[in-house]
């Protein structure tokens, strides 16, 4: 079977870590570099040959956009998803003028089905998907001005806790030992949880805990 190369920089450790674990669960897929900002990537860029480059905007040393720039000035056609945790006009006025540039949200699960769905075996349509998220983060912003104190989800400090012990490996068991809770209360509220923000299962919790910067938490 041949392999399909990737090389990903994004800064953000943990979330890098589950995408690139999520990818490698297709048997095709093969890190090539793993790097922590543009300028460790363009550095490796002659060593291999990628045949898609996954790259976050937002970096410290060399942005994603500096790097993306670097690389189309060699190289037009190895596809790039880049992504931001909002959208962001400017930038997607930018990458609109590079060829084959997939600019998408902070999202394992918007990330990987843009790679296998769009750009490895090209079935759905990424402007859709692009018109889509536009317009939703548009939305968002004014969600956002005309309530500028209320939190998107508006967890509870009891939920993002929970959430970050999941996140950090703990059995339903162990969590409410540390909350002083039932095991059973604790699947109650996880159920409740998920059913809320729209996940299916504990591991989507934890995903949802990384993109969303919990585990960052102090609580």
């Amino acid at each position: 079977m041949k392999k399909i190369r990737f090389s990903i920089a994004d800064a953000d450790f943990y979330f890098k870590q589950m995408l690139i674990s999520s990818i490698l669960n297709d048997p095709k897929m093969m890190l090539t570099s793993n790097c922590n900002n543009g300028h460790e990537l363009i550095r490796q860029i002659h060593l291999r040959q990628e045949n898609i480059f996954i790259i976050d905007l937002f970096m410290p040393i060399m942005s994603g956009i500096e790097a993306i720039r670097y690389i189309r000035s060699a190289d037009t056609t190895t596809p790039i998803i880049a992504y931001s945790p909002t959208y962001q006009e400017d930038m997607a006025n930018i990458l609109l003028q590079l060829p084959k540039v997939y600019y998408c949200q902070k999202s394992s699960n918007v990330i990987i089905d843009i790679l296998m769905n769009m750009v490895l075996t090209p079935l759905k349509r990424y402007q859709d998907y692009r018109t889509v998220w536009e317009k939703q983060s548009l939305a968002a912003h004014t969600l956002v001005q005309q309530n500028p104190v209320k939190e998107q989800y508006d967890l509870s400090l009891l939920e993002i806790r929970m959430m970050k012990l999941c996140y950090e490996g703990l059995s339903n068991k162990n969590i409410g030992e540390i909350l002083n809770l039932s095991a059973r209360t604790i699947d109650t509220y996880i159920k409740r949880l998920t059913d809320r923000l729209g996940l299916k299962s504990k591991i989507d919790l934890i995903r949802f805990c990384v993109e969303h910067g919990y585990y960052n938490s102090s609580l």
